[in-house]
């Protein structure tokens, strides 16, 4: 079993990924997916860091998340699209190892494509609660935390759209849609024990 984890900007779902994987004594993937889609693209690790959730615009690389050429690898391609297939072996190559939980990366999308079973969630919380998160993590103020929420959300939804062809955060592209609002913990005990 593979689970999924997409999130809104902010409403902890990294942290219920993590804690979900410890629950049941699993791996979770979130950093270490960029680490090794550098290692296959040949791009240092920042570079992948700094590009998720950013798209190239025009082409349609719909071959690549369907199956066919999905890991060939093209030097003229722009650098976003080259990373995302890059990510996308990543992806199957992780989940091939055994059970895991994945995080973000259009990961639901581009193992359903492989037929690769998943419990795909998705993770949401009120604007204020995300808010807040921000803010506790970072000194910033509340107008500069609404900004950059809106502003992550939006490039994370163009994203979906561009490479998994998917409505990011439509609740009939996941098994299980969640708030933070009840606590991480308890967040992570729920998708756990529906996974066992």
């Amino acid at each position: 079993m593979v689970i999924t984890i997409s999130r809104e900007y902010g409403s902890g779902g990294s942290e219920i990924g993590h804690k979900v994987a410890e629950l049941l004594g699993i791996p979770c993937y979130d950093k270490t997916v960029a680490e090794l889609t550098a290692e296959l693209a040949g791009f240092p690790v920042e570079t992948i860091r700094e590009s998720e959730d950013k798209t190239s615009m025009g082409l349609d690389y719909s071959g690549y998340i369907y199956g066919y050429g999905l890991f060939s690898t093209n030097h003229f391609l722009p650098i976003y699209d080259r990373i995302f297939i890059a990510q996308s072996k990543a992806i199957v190559d992780l989940s091939r190892r055994g059970n895991c939980v994945i995080v973000g990366r259009c990961a639901a999308e581009v193992l359903a494509k492989q037929g690769i079973p998943c419990l795909n969630v998705f993770i949401h919380a009120p604007l204020d609660e995300r808010v807040a998160r921000l803010r506790t993590r970072h000194d910033i103020t509340e107008a500069d935390a609404r900004r950059f929420i809106r502003k992550n959300d939006k490039a994370r939804a163009n994203y979906h759209k561009k490479y998994a062809y998917t409505k990011w955060g439509d609740t009939r592209n996941y098994h299980m849609t969640i708030s933070s609002s009840l606590g991480i913990d308890k967040v992570a005990r729920i998708i756990a024990e529906t996974v066992k």
